[in-house]
């Protein structure tokens, strides 16, 4: 089987926005974790893994910074040790076109490292750029 057109085009438009980092037990935000290329790109979220080295009484959230967050994964409080993971397929969860992945805990203490798999993808219609039709 053979990539159609729409494929070809789709994957020259698709960005890979995957990151990683550490969390530490002072932090209680990571703000744009996964940053947006553009106002016209939706990130989708394909994995999440966060690992805890240091457990807390402490949640912790993965959400988008719309106006009203789109929370799309949540560690609840004390989770012990070990990795945390949400795995949402491979076409992924999609935030709110134009948003960054931000990280929010409800307070300092849960520390580790997180590893988010995801791409960012212009969407079909936008004005000027891709096709309504694809």
């Amino acid at each position: 089987m053979g990539f159609t057109l729409r494929d070809v085009f789709l994957r020259a438009w698709n960005r890979n926005v995957s990151k990683w980092g550490t969390f530490a037990a002072a932090d209680t935000a990571v703000a744009d974790a996964c940053p947006v290329p553009s106002a016209n790109h939706t990130i989708y979220v394909q994995k999440i893994v966060f690992d805890v080295t240091t457990d807390a009484a402490q949640s912790m959230t993965f959400q988008d910074d719309a106006g009203t967050p789109v929370v799309i994964a949540t560690i609840p409080a004390s989770p012990g040790k070990g990795p945390q993971t949400f795995d949402f397929g491979d076409a992924g969860i999609p935030l709110t076109k134009g948003t960054n992945l931000d990280i929010a805990t409800s307070g300092a203490g849960l520390a580790g490292r997180y590893f988010v798999t995801a791409y960012a993808q212009i969407e079909p219609g936008t004005a000027g750029i891709v096709p309504a039709n694809l």
